[in-house]
Order: C-alpha cells, then sequence, then structure tokens
C-alpha cells in the first residue's frame, strides 16, 4: 500500500510539471483593475474558477487543475492577492468583499458560455463565497433559463470573521448564513477546523444551501506540499478524478438565484491572537484527558486539583507552536520543586510523524496524542498553539490563543501567583 500510495504521489507531482507546457497566461479586466489568470483550457462546456488561498505553492493546484483540463474541464486559476497587489496573507483574504469573483464570474462566461464551478480552500472561500452572493444580486436573466454557476468547492474552508477567545465557540462570517448555492466540502481531518464542520454545516443548511461534505482522515492539507503523510499522499491519488465527478454533480443541483439577506454581525470583545497570558472566558471545569503518549505509554488524568497545571495543545506542522517549544522547557525547568505540571497535547498526528519530530526537537515535557482531535475539541482548541492553566482548586484560570514566552519574569509571577 505504501509503494502505492508513494507512485500516485509521483505521478501527480510529474503531471504538476507536465502541466506546465498546457497553460497559458491571460490578463482579464474586471472593475476596472486586471486579473492576471493561468490558463488550462480544454474543450468541454464546463469551467472551474479556482481562487487562490493567498499564500502557498501553486505545485499540486497545478496537477489537478491539469487533471480537470484533461478531463474536458476548463480552469481559470486567479491568485487575488497577487493580482491586487496585496499581501499574502489570511487578513487580505478575509478583506475582500467578493466583487472581484463577481465580476469574473460574468466575465468568463460571457467570454466562454461554459457552466462555472467556483473552486478554493482555507481562507480563499470567503471572498468565493461573497462573489457567489453578489453574482446572485446582479442576476437578471429570463424565466426558465438555468444559472450557469453550478455552486462551490471547498476545501477545508475557514469561515471565520474572528478568532474567539480562548474557550468561546468561533464566530462564523455573516456571509455563511447568506449562502444558498450547492457546495462540497472536503474537510481535511487533520485541520484544527475539523471538529466545526458540523457546525458550519448545520448553518450552511439552515440558510438554504445543498452541502455535500467528505472529511479526508489524517489530511492536514492536500495542496500542501510540505503534508506527505501517507493518509494525505493516497487521498491525493484519487483526489483528481474524484472532483471531475463533482463538477457533474454540481451540474445538477439547482443553483438559487434568489440571494439570500447578508445580516452582519457584531464581533465580540476580546477577538483574535492573544499575545500574553488573559483571563479564561470559557467554561472553567477542564475536560478529562485519557490519551496514549508517543511513546506508548498512556495518562488518565480526572482531577487536576493540587498544583498548577499548563496543557497546552499544539501540532508538529504549526510554526508557532514549535518557537514557543524552548520557552515551555525552560518554564518547566524554572517551576521545578514546586507544585505544577506541563502536559502537551498533539492535535490529530500519529505516532510516527510526532516521534520522528521529537528525533528532531528537544521537548522536556509528557506528549499525548489526540489522534483524531476530538479531546481537543472539546477543551475548545480551535487554533494552534492554545494553552490553559489549571489552578490548584482544578478550574481553568487562564489561556493563551497563540503563542507566548512562557519562561518570561510576567508568565511566572502569574503562576506562582495560583499556588
Amino acid at each position: 500500500m505504501h509503494r502505492l500510495v508513494v507512485s500516485l504521489f509521483v505521478f501527480w507531482v510529474a503531471a504538476a510539471h507536465a502541466a506546465e507546457p498546457a497553460t497559458n497566461e491571460l490578463a482579464i479586466e474586471v472593475l476596472g483593475e486586471e486579473l492576471s489568470i493561468t490558463h488550462f483550457p480544454a474543450d468541454g462546456n464546463r469551467l472551474v474558477i479556482w481562487v487562490a488561498p493567498g499564500y502557498g505553492s501553486h505545485e499540486r493546484a497545478w496537477a489537478v487543475a491539469q487533471a480537470f483540463a484533461d478531463g474536458g474541464i476548463e480552469v481559470w486559476h486567479v491568485d487575488l492577492a497577487d493580482s491586487l497587489f496585496l499581501p499574502k496573507s489570511t487578513t487580505t483574504m478575509r478583506s475582500l468583499d467578493g466583487r472581484h469573483v463577481a465580476a469574473l464570474i460574468e466575465a468568463v462566461q460571457a467570454r466562454t458560455g461554459k457552466a462555472i464551478t467556483l473552486f478554493s480552500r482555507s481562507y480563499g472561500s470567503l471572498p468565493v463565497l461573497r462573489g457567489a452572493r453578489l453574482w446572485q444580486l446582479a442576476q437578471r436573466v429570463n424565466a426558465g433559463e438555468d444559472p450557469y454557476l453550478t455552486g462551490a468547492i471547498l476545501f477545508s474552508p475557514e469561515l471565520y470573521s474572528e478568532i474567539p477567545a480562548l474557550g468561546l465557540p468561533p464566530v462564523f462570517d455573516p456571509i455563511v448564513d447568506a449562502t444558498n448555492i450547492p457546495l462540497v466540502i472536503f474537510q481535511g481531518g487533520g485541520r484544527n477546523n475539523r471538529w466545526q464542520l458540523g457546525a458550519l454545516v448545520e448553518r450552511l443548511s439552515t440558510g438554504g444551501a445543498q452541502v455535500y461534505t467528505e472529511i479526508l482522515p489524517g489530511v492536514t492539507g492536500i495542496f500542501y506540499e510540505g503534508d506527505t503523510a501517507p493518509a494525505t499522499l493516497e487521498a491525493w491519488g484519487t483526489i483528481a478524478p474524484k472532483l471531475i465527478g463533482i463538477t457533474a454533480l454540481l451540474e445538477k443541483t439547482p443553483t438559487p438565484l434568489a440571494a439570500r439577506e447578508l445580516t452582519p454581525s457584531e464581533s465580540p470583545a476580546g477577538t483574535g491572537l492573544d499575545t500574553r497570558l488573559a483571563v479564561y472566558k470559557g467554561d472553567p471545569n477542564p475536560r478529562p484527558l485519557d490519551l496514549p503518549d508517543y511513546e506508548g505509554g498512556h495518562s488518565h488524568i480526572t482531577d487536576f486539583r493540587g498544583k498548577v497545571t499548563v496543557v497546552n495543545f499544539w501540532a508538529t506542522w504549526c510554526p508557532p507552536c514549535i518557537e514557543e517549544i524552548p520557552s515551555l522547557n525552560r518554564l518547566r525547568q524554572r517551576m521545578q520543586g514546586k507544585a505544577f505540571d506541563l502536559i502537551s497535547v498533539d492535535y490529530a498526528e500519529d505516532r510516527r510523524q510526532v516521534a520522528e519530530f521529537l528525533q528532531k526537537v528537544d521537548v522536556h515535557f509528557p506528549v499525548l496524542l489526540d489522534a483524531d482531535g476530538s479531546v481537543s475539541a472539546k477543551w475548545g482548541a480551535l487554533v494552534f498553539p492554545s494553552t490553559f492553566v489549571i489552578g490548584p482548586d482544578g478550574k481553568i484560570v487562564y489561556g493563551v490563543n497563540g503563542a507566548i514566552q512562557w519562561d518570561s519574569d510576567e508568565v511566572v509571577e502569574m503562576l506562582e501567583g495560583l499556588l
């Protein structure tokens, strides 16, 4: 099986390089601005507008785009951040109101006459859904005419308007409730938003969207070249033919032309990533930890009373998580001899991945394995790292969304103050 998976991966990497001669660069003007398009031509009557998420490389995307083209589906790939001379960041993608996507849908259809499916991943999903709704608002079609927008395919969509304070539920963007076009969502099982999929689909369905979902177990980022986990390579080997079939499915699913009302939401106080240890705002009762460790042992913790306990949720693919490990090591050293404990929980990675990482990086505290991420979800860890500080009374007192300097005098004084 491993040899087959590697062979499939090599095939798709080769396809990425083979795709280059079959593409051409286009420029199309919308809203008075020129968008640069990487074009994968095809003779069929279907077309994919692929909106890049604003970061990362395109190698795997090119392989799938070429597979679309080989299957008779034309692809227009656009990086809005690049074309609009904006920073490549999640903040940029959150800020795009969808106008360029809506205008591109109309311009491409006028030029090709083809049925159009939108495609994106992660934070690129926000301008895609906003653009689809604006397209609906702009339609003036004759009664009985079929809409040419068939829906959208999204991979692990990040549809939050704000990152909530640690322990509080996510704040979905208003476009979630205002979306009613057909959607196919592929959710990476190793992504930090895996356990929010149920709430997301419920909100979308309530708004009238027909939503098809598939979870990709063990996959963090199927379009991320750095994700070479066996589960990812296996999923990668089958994804292109599957996507070609899905475009046909979406074409048969009716797309409403009437847009839903968009109701702006107010961001609650305390949103965003933390830069320092903060008072915890969620349920103060910690969930049990009944998990194996990477060395084959097991921890069963139901009572955190009698000491100060720091519980750190992280992943090996998370740069801020890795950056704060040395300061966590030093914190443990500074608190030695006191009623203190430090535990870490790795999110949704297998023992081999974690063991290989720990051979390269010194970690001086226990590492437990949350194989499917469900325990992290119960604790309310939405971004990584997420860290909880439990006082001697067994209640969560402090928390932090993001990485901090754990051995700073300020943090140590706060922890010692709990003793």
